[in-house]
């Protein structure tokens, strides 16, 4: 017989330190969503004045922001939790890597990739989301 500990119910702790961890992360996304169209719709990217630099780098404040909360609920949960957590982003990371690889091969080859950053950013944070989806399932 199983224990009444093997339950596949959160307990109240965890619940506690997810929603301590949305309260952390959602507003560095909303601002991040928020920054992203004033940038588009003000910062003029693609004109010649020098604010487009400053335009440019503004997101990089939610985002920020984002990895504040991320470390934070690091710091907050269980050795088990960090141990998922840290092999999620492990994985996202060597996905991003073998992404920035690929693009910038295909750059030397001649490809135009002007969103390349984009893709590399795109596939590291899937593969962050699909190896923690993952790891948690099991």
């Amino acid at each position: 017989m199983t224990s009444d500990l093997d339950t596949p119910r959160r307990s109240a702790g965890d619940r506690s330190r997810a929603t301590a961890y949305l309260r952390d992360f959602l507003p560095g996304v909303v601002g991040y969503v928020v920054v992203i169209g004033l940038v588009g719709a003000f910062g003029d990217l693609d004109g010649d004045s020098p604010a487009r630099f400053g335009w440019a780098l503004l997101p990089v404040l939610p985002a920020l922001w984002i990895g504040w909360a991320v470390l934070r609920h690091l710091r907050r949960v269980d050795e088990y939790e960090q141990l998922v957590l840290m092999r999620g982003l492990a994985v996202g990371f060597a996905v991003a890597m073998l992404a920035a690889v690929v693009l910038g091969m295909l750059a030397v080859a001649g490809v135009a990739l002007l969103l390349a950053p984009w893709f590399v950013f795109a596939a590291g944070m899937a593969g962050w989301a699909v190896a923690t989806g993952v790891l948690n399932a099991r």
